[in-house]
């Protein structure tokens, strides 16, 4: 569409659920790489400013809101990093504190339209919330409903490699599940946590309230979601690239090590449920063995992500063609969650209750570690995006 017959000045978006998951209080995940394609259109309209309209909670400041969004990652290639406020006008940054009022009050679309100088008609405002949408055209902004979960409206199109490198496939499947591998340092952190926390209790009664709880979010998102929607999405895709013409001994270490995992897990659930049976001759012994085969699957799974991330992931990616990285995208989303959201909510509430509980980080530079292997390991893993 030609410049001249573009109608609207400035598109202002919701944040969480339209954007990315704000996967705990504080922290913004883009969805990659739907977001990436989204903002990337929206700027290649000529002179089309882009802002975001937001409500945080109560316990979150509006300063904490800004620097959410400076330090989002919208893309990274190559040492190059584009986060979320490098493509928002600064004017267009509406976060409901400063506003005085909260989506969807007519008002904060009007604060919104004023912090940019520009008459409300002018305006459009995406989200995927309905309430919020009609009431951004209520106050007469335009409104469009967007998606959710993200990545559907781009399904059709061919996914198109970028930012390819040795470690890096510049797919779209691999920026999704690596996105998962974010939100799986955090689980694995949080069964660091636990095992520190288990090193002197031997009956369940000693157990702190905390710890327990935690215990039980732990069991429940690796029978939930690491198993039955990351595993499996990986699973899923290795049969396509065989099918390319790569050899099928080169991920045969990565079902291996999704057996052995699966192993553990096993074993966990058998003695997460030993402890809540709270025999007194055998509770001592469930919680060892929850403890040792927690300490094993945490140690196996931060070098795991790690491989996948530099070496399984880029060689899937050089066999499968662009139409074959569109059509897994959609495999994977179909295999597992179509969003990762309510998992990210799960795990903030294990990390929330060993806080309370009082146990270190085990990921602390001040604590320190005994596997400085695991800590460059998650440093690696996370690293890339």
């Amino acid at each position: 569409m030609p410049a001249t017959t573009v109608d609207c000045d400035v598109v202002f978006f919701d944040l969480r659920d339209t954007l990315g998951d704000v996967d705990r209080p504080g922290h913004l995940a883009l969805y990659r790489p739907s977001t990436e394609k989204l903002l990337d259109a929206m700027r290649d309209l000529v002179g089309l400013r882009l802002g975001v309209i937001t409500n945080l909670p109560a316990e979150v400041s509006a300063e904490q809101g800004r620097r959410m969004i400076a330090e989002a990652v919208v893309t990274e290639h190559d040492g190059s990093v584009v986060h979320l406020a490098d493509i928002l006008d600064p004017q267009g940054i509406v976060i409901n504190h400063e506003a005085k009022v909260d989506k969807p009050e007519p008002a904060i679309y009007h604060f919104a339209a004023d912090q940019m100088r520009v008459p409300i008609e002018r305006c459009l405002f995406v989200g995927e919330n309905l309430i919020e949408v009609l009431a951004a055209e209520a106050a007469g902004m335009r409104g469009v409903l967007k998606p959710s979960p993200p990545g559907k409206e781009f399904q059709p199109a061919v996914i198109t490699r970028q930012g390819e490198s040795v470690r890096d496939s510049g797919r779209a499947f691999e920026e999704f599940l690596e996105q998962e591998h974010l939100l799986g340092e955090r689980i694995f952190a949080c069964g660091s946590r636990i095992v520190q926390a288990l090193d002197s209790v031997h009956q369940a009664q000693d157990i702190p309230p905390g710890v327990r709880t935690a215990m039980g979010m732990f069991v429940y998102t690796l029978t939930n979601f690491a198993d039955q929607a990351h595993l499996k999405a990986e699973e899923a895709i290795v049969p396509l690239a065989v099918a390319r013409g790569m050899p099928p001994d080169h991920a045969r270490w990565m079902f291996d090590q999704h057996d052995q995992a699966r192993a553990y897990w096993e074993t966990i659930r058998v003695a997460w449920r030993r402890i809540q049976n709270g025999d007194p001759r055998d509770v001592t012994s469930a919680i060892s063995d929850f403890r040792r085969c927690t300490e094993g699957f945490v140690l196996l799974f931060r070098a795991h992500a790690v491989r996948e991330n530099d070496e399984l992931y880029p060689e899937l990616g050089r066999h499968l063609t662009d139409a074959d990285d569109a059509t897994v995208l959609s495999i994977v989303r179909h295999t597992g969650p179509p969003d990762i959201g309510p998992y990210a909510a799960i795990v903030g509430a294990m990390e929330e209750a060993l806080d309370n509980a009082h146990v270190a980080d085990a990921a602390d530079p001040a604590r320190g570690t005994d596997d400085p292997d695991s800590a460059d390991g998650a440093t690696r893993t996370t690293g890339k995006a």
